[in-house]
């Protein structure tokens, strides 16, 4: 079929992504009705898939932590590298290896995404997280680091099929369940990668009775959280290989079933199979040329610059020392902070986007945690200046001075992690503007693009924005809140472009 360009094509797009979804909803009442709940004339609700969405969420698990495990001890890490002998400038390189899983990710994102095949792309990624994390752990220099970090992007492309496949074995009447356990498992990825990390770095010095005597541990400090992260994705790998379904519309027409709620009916795939393979491929030229999703992958981007950039110059401000601005804590306390407002973030993904969601509907909710950026950069800078203030003061710092201080450092933390339910909104109006179902895993691809773009760009950047604000006393080291306080406005009134 021919493309054709603006409303015609957005139009034959939503008929065409309607017709499948609603296929799906009419073959589920052909059922027994004995086999069905009891649900109103009006609303009738797909029971969730909950094996593979467990299956999917284990393997989502194995890239958070991979990813978040460093954050505790990589400012050490380069402290220790000798890189640099001006402590102000950790952060330029901390930054860069922050950042370079996801410029990788992001240079192998749409070709991942593009594949014939969910499944086979998935159990490569875990496989190239698995090997990546393991040899950075034995890195003895800035190439070795560098090199692994950079491998365990280029091989993981699992974000955006796994966002696919849950479009694909889920439709409109269940997708606001079902998204935000994405966001629950990244959450919780970011709770467990952090612990391992601040808590089995140096473990030779950490726990003398138990690794003293191990040579290995130490020459090389950081091999441990790295080896215990990459057995977490290795068991992800495993339980992938065996029980993780193929859901790509053209390959499932050849498997005679297909999943909807816990039953496997074969009548589902008899309809909506034919109607996918009819359905056009769009290109990523296509996609893009749809006013909605261009607006969408501006918000995206702007999204996960500020989520990730807010993560990496939490941990370097919290490691940075406080005649610089900063509060002067060792991985372990880092971790600990970032692991216990974590589990808050999978409590709001859990119970309180649902209710919201159907309370306030998707677009505000995303507008309103955009909003709440801005404000967690005012409070870092508020924070830094407190920090700053105490150590010159000539009286010592009192107690109402600290719990000042520990309550401006939770509210940036609890904002932040209440800020992240936009990237559930976001899942389900990329998933709603997507053109067809054929073209659901390069929309995902191409909005992961964009994330990972961000993410790439954003350690470096506020990494290196922060080191140049102190080194140089711009605005007293204030400059970079500044900065990132006006990116935080722009990702705000970016929403408002959305319909």
């Amino acid at each position: 079929m021919k493309f054709t360009s603006g409303s015609d094509a957005l139009g034959y797009a939503s008929a065409a992504t309607n017709n499948s979804r609603s296929t799906l909803v009419s073959t589920t009442s052909d059922l027994d009705p004995e086999q069905q709940p009891l649900l109103s004339k009006k609303f009738r609700r797909t029971p969730l898939p909950k094996r593979q969405l467990a299956i999917i969420c284990l393997a989502r698990l194995a890239e958070p932590i991979a990813y978040t495990q460093i954050f505790p001890y990589i400012n050490q890490m380069v402290e220790e590298l000798r890189l640099t002998d001006n402590p102000a400038n950790i952060g330029f390189y901390s930054g860069l290896v922050d950042g370079l899983f996801s410029f990788a990710q992001l240079c192998m994102m749409f070709h991942w995404a593009s594949l014939s095949g969910r499944k086979p792309v998935i159990i490569s990624g875990l496989i190239g997280v698995c090997i990546g994390s393991a040899c950075f752990g034995l890195s003895k220099n800035l190439w070795h680091v560098l090199l692994f970090r950079a491998m365990a992007g280029l091989l993981s492309g699992n974000s955006a099929i796994l966002k696919s496949i849950i479009g694909e074995i889920t439709d409109e009447t269940n997708q606001a369940r079902a998204y935000p356990l994405e966001s629950v498992t990244w959450a919780t990825g970011c709770v467990l990668g952090p612990l391992i990390g601040g808590n089995l770095s140096h473990p030779a010095e950490r726990y003398p009775s138990l690794f003293g005597n191990v040579e290995f541990l130490k020459h090389h400090p950081y091999f441990l959280p790295c080896a215990v992260s990459s057995s977490i994705t290795f068991c992800s790998m495993l339980v992938a290989i065996f029980f993780l379904k193929e859901t790509l519309p053209s390959k499932v027409s050849t498997l005679k079933d297909k999943i909807v709620g816990e039953n496997t009916i074969k009548q589902y795939t008899a309809t909506t199979e034919t109607a996918a393979v009819k359905e056009p491929v769009y290109t990523a030229k296509q996609i893009l040329s749809i006013p909605q999703i261009r607006s969408l992958m501006g918000v995206s981007f702007l999204l996960s610059f500020l989520h990730i950039s807010w993560d990496a110059v939490f941990v370097l401000f919290a490691y940075t020392r406080s005649p610089l601005g900063g509060l002067q804590r060792t991985p372990a306390e880092i971790a600990s902070f970032l692991s216990t407002t974590g589990v808050l973030g999978m409590l709001l993904s859990i119970v309180a986007f649902p209710a919201l969601q159907q309370r306030f509907d998707t677009l505000p909710l995303y507008r309103a945690c955009m909003a709440l950026w801005p404000v967690v950069f005012i409070l870092f800078s508020a924070t830094s200046f407190i920090a700053r203030w105490t150590v010159g003061s000539e009286t010592g710092v009192g107690v109402s001075v600290m719990a000042i201080i520990w309550i401006l450092v939770s509210m940036i933390l609890i904002l932040g992690r209440i800020a992240t339910m936009g990237f559930a909104a976001d899942m389900l109006l990329i998933n709603k503007a997507a053109p067809n179902q054929r073209s659901l895993g390069a929309t995902f691809g191409l909005a992961q693009m964009t994330g990972s773009f961000a993410r790439a760009l954003g350690p470096a950047f506020v990494n290196s924005l922060f080191a140049f604000s102190i080194d140089h006393q711009i605005l007293k080291g204030q400059f970079v809140w500044l900065v990132m306080f006006t990116i935080g406005v722009g990702g705000f009134m970016a929403t408002r472009r959305l319909r």
